[in-house]
């Protein structure tokens, strides 16, 4: 679980074209936003 005001644990996720991402990419930016869809393709 994060806790809020601190920094994102270092984590890597594939991009929508499925290249892979990682959180320390994005290190110095003021804001990163995550949106993930769960069942958005899987029909149920």
């Amino acid at each position: 679980m994060a806790d809020i005001g601190k920094p994102a644990p270092d984590f890597k996720l594939k991009s929508h074209d499925g290249k892979e991402v990682a959180s320390s990419d994005f290190r110095g930016s003021k804001w990163v936003v995550i949106s993930a869809y769960p069942f958005a393709f899987t029909g149920g």
